[in-house]
């Protein structure tokens, strides 16, 4: 069984995170099929919308807890091809390709799963919804595009605070900060989700990507110098005492003992 699963119903192609035993966590080569399904997606002209999901009750629990106490032992060239070539892949392609995309988010979407959901267009949630920059808690920092798309959501203010707390957000507070269109009942969600890709998928292909590309430049800089920007950063949390012992609290199941090495 693949870990995305991919299904088109007429001109909207539904892609659902499937690693349900493990709350859909991801790991390199997880990464890596979705960009991949992406990229597809995005040079198929039949396909005018796309809706994200998760399976199991959960949109994404974030990176695979194996993959993140590997990272020790891996050279700084392993690392950027784990982060650029695998991580970062989807969220590229998401921005970039032309097709408007809806996220339906039900459950947790942590850490980079919480970046996927921020990459799309739109983002729908169930009341078990929970929305959580949470890498901070293993001495880290986002590195997906969160530190550029948060803002630009809910504003800078709240943003820091989701990022430097860890802190997840539920449901309704997200709707009220922004960060989501509409909560939507959980039994109902991946049918709104999709009368939402059949909406968008019957207007003009050509001014809807138009829009998402403008849309993208309205940010300054753009996505992909801040994903530059963040990996870097990311690198030399890598190389922390503190992001070691973040991964094995979280493996433990422990509060972390920070210690700034």
């Amino acid at each position: 069984m693949p870990d995305v699963l991919e299904r088109d119903d007429g001109p909207v192609r539904i892609l659902t995170l499937h690693r349900p035993q493990t709350r859909n966590a991801l790991t390199a080569e997880t990464m890596s099929e979705l960009g991949l399904r992406l990229e597809r997606t995005a040079a198929d002209g039949h396909v005018r919308a796309v809706v994200l999901t998760g399976s199991g009750g959960a949109f994404s629990s974030g990176g695979d807890v194996r993959l993140l106490q590997a990272i020790a032992a891996m050279s700084e060239a392993e690392l950027r091809e784990v982060v650029y070539g695998a991580f970062q892949r989807p969220i590229r392609a998401l921005r970039a390709m032309p097709q408007p995309v809806v996220a339906a988010v039900d459950g947790p979407a942590l850490g980079a799963g919480c970046e996927l959901a921020l990459a799309a267009d739109f983002r729908l949630a169930s009341p078990q919804a929970r929305f959580g920059e949470v890498w901070i808690r293993i001495g880290c920092i986002p590195a997906l595009g969160g530190m550029y798309l948060l803002p630009r959501l809910i504003g800078l203010a709240r943003a820091t605070e989701m990022i430097m707390t860890g802190e997840p957000v539920g449901a309704e507070e997200a709707h009220r900060i922004g960060l989501v269109s509409r909560v939507v009942p959980q039994p109902a969600l991946l049918d709104e989700a999709v009368a939402l890709a059949h909406r968008l998928a019957s207007g003009p292909p050509r001014a809807l990507a138009l829009a998402k590309a403008g849309l993208e430049l309205a940010g300054g800089a753009g996505l992909a110098a801040a994903l530059e920007s963040a990996l870097a950063a990311q690198l030399a949390c890598f190389a922390t005492a503190d992001f070691q012992e973040g991964v094995r609290a979280l493996g433990d199941k422990r509060p972390p003992r920070f210690t700034g090495q």
